[in-house]
């Protein structure tokens, strides 16, 4: 078998690319032959279009999510990065944080079947003091880097997953060139630090560019748990993706025509209740039941 992603695996619901240096990138983009070039390995969440409807319904019928050997993050603990105090809905977004992982229905009834992942938890937030602009991937890796080296956030493990929250007016610039809002919602990534994966999340404001395409809920913050709850299961049932070469470790659970456990779901919502707050998110993919589903 051709090493993996030396061209995009071309889905109806995302495509990957490999590019390499420090890591590489491997991302969903346009449908085209993939070019190695430097920056992290990433794994976006794919803008839908009109007619993608049908191309979910294939996904879903055919769908099923091979274990390849990599790691997944059996007890994830979040601890959510805000990029400044502009960040809209933070206090949404703490009280999701702290529910979601921790629901035996999703954590345990729905994940339980891929390497046997359970609850999880949140940790402490951190709000950063960063401008509004434009920021390249690599620039968002150097500065969870600053604060790691600083030592205002946990150290990267083999369960913490940072997903970092970006107010109105920043764009994020991809390995691939790709920015925010335009061809996709979020992403997740994978970049190793002193030998130890970090997993991450890059999540724009679901306002602007990313109100199209990115949900169909008629409130901006329910598109916002969505996006993070599609990009937060992917990041616990395959962390490493973005440092996958091949069909083998580190890539964990994943289809090799559909991708991963939210592509297949793409955009198609669920509201699930934690205690007495109830919270839109993306249904996931069961292999057991062979649906999209949030249990």
């Amino acid at each position: 078998m051709k090493r993996l992603f030396q061209k995009h695996l071309v889905a109806s619901v995302g495509v990957l690319a490999l590019a390499s240096a420090c890591g590489g990138a491997m991302d969903d983009v346009d449908q085209a032959d993939a070019v190695q070039q430097p920056g992290s390995r990433i794994h976006v969440m794919k803008k839908t279009q009109p007619g993608d409807e049908a191309n979910t319904r294939t996904a879903q019928v055919a769908a099923h999510l091979n274990y390849y050997g990599g790691p997944v993050l059996t007890h994830v603990n979040v601890i959510p990065v805000y990029w400044n105090s502009s960040v809209a809905y933070q206090s949404n977004l703490n009280s999701f944080y702290s529910a979601i992982p921790a629901s035996s229905t999703i954590y345990t009834t729905l994940l339980g079947q891929y390497s046997g992942i359970g609850t999880g938890t949140r940790g402490t937030p951190y709000v950063d003091t960063k401008t509004t602009g434009t920021y390249t991937d690599a620039q968002v890796q150097a500065e969870l880097n600053r604060l790691f080296t600083a030592g205002v956030i946990p150290q990267p493990n083999g369960s913490n997953y940072y997903p970092v929250h970006f107010p109105s007016g920043v764009t994020v610039v991809d390995s691939s060139g790709s920015a925010s809002c335009t061809q996709w919602c979020a992403y997740h990534g994978t970049y190793v630090r002193n030998g130890v994966n970090v997993n991450y999340g890059i999540i724009p404001d679901q306002g602007g560019g990313c109100a199209g395409g990115c949900g169909s809920n008629s409130q901006r913050v329910n598109n916002l748990t969505s996006v993070s709850s599609h990009e937060l299961v992917e990041a616990t049932t395959d962390p490493a993706v973005g440092l996958a070469l091949d069909y083998a470790p580190p890539l964990a659970w994943y289809d090799p025509t559909y991708g991963e456990i939210g592509d297949i779901c793409n955009a198609s919502q669920a509201t699930i209740t934690v205690g007495t707050t109830s919270y839109v998110v993306q249904k996931e993919w069961s292999n057991s039941k062979g649906v999209c589903t949030t249990n």
